[in-house]
């Protein structure tokens, strides 16, 4: 089904009811270069699938008829973190800690634009929350997160010798262990940059991305995150993907 949403609120909340009972709250975070949706559109197609999936996805425009094309300037699009509906609950509750390819928000084969940003759900204290993405195969880099996933690190495949690659399935501890002691430290001086660090939720920090209890996804989680209107650290610093 496509419906476009009219948006009367500088920060519109997206709820999805099932059987009249609240099931989802996503909260379109605004972008900095289009901080006030109030008066804009949303034209979205809502899928509901046969194995009960739900997914959700659209394209802002200031026009109720029309809206951007994927390579226009102004492209702004926002994919809801699919879910499945209560029968089929214990599908949601075997992703938890899961990837952003499981959970259904990039797909193999196809290249998500980075000017498609996620909004997730918390597994812990269901709050939403926006990620922006970029595509670190494509950039011959391997990203790092920060211990509390505040920073996102860039290190070219150039920059340090046995630096895993993208889709790189064997990784050796050890050697891992003398690549990360050359990383630099986190801005704020918490904890350090680790391969499998996770990606935490901006509130709880609850391991959204558990990459530690889930290691073997790790390779195949080609797009690295930040969180909404961040930047990602580029190492060294004049490097520029």
């Amino acid at each position: 089904m496509d419906f476009v949403f009219d948006l009367s609120q500088s920060m519109p909340e997206i709820k999805v009811f099932e059987n009249d009972v609240l099931s989802r709250c996503y909260k379109i975070e605004t972008l900095t270069q289009n901080p006030d949706l109030t008066g804009q559109f949303l034209h979205s197609s809502i899928r509901v699938l046969a194995n009960s999936a739900v997914m959700i996805d659209g394209i802002v425009s200031k026009s109720d008829t029309i809206y951007p094309q994927w390579t226009d300037d102004n492209y702004e699009a926002i994919r809801l973190q699919p879910f499945y509906l209560s029968d089929k609950n214990e599908i949601n509750d075997k992703l938890i800690g899961k990837g952003l390819f499981e959970r259904g928000l990039h797909f193999s084969g196809i290249v998500t634009p980075s000017s498609v940003r996620n909004i997730c759900i918390c597994d812990k204290c269901t709050g939403s929350f926006t990620v922006q993405h970029f595509h670190a195969g494509f950039s011959d880099v391997q990203y790092f997160y920060s211990s509390d996933s505040t920073e996102t690190l860039i290190v070219p495949y150039n920059t340090i010798g046995n630096l895993p690659m993208q889709l790189q399935e064997r990784i050796d501890n050890a050697t891992l262990e003398v690549v990360e002691a050359k990383l630099p430290l986190p801005s704020n001086g918490v904890g350090a940059f680790k391969y499998y660090s996770p990606f935490r939720c901006p509130y709880c920090s609850f391991a959204f991305i558990d990459f530690g209890n889930n290691k073997a996804i790790r390779a195949n989680e080609y797009y690295g995150n930040v969180y909404i209107n961040m930047k990602p650290r580029y190492w060294p610093e004049k490097t520029k993907v």
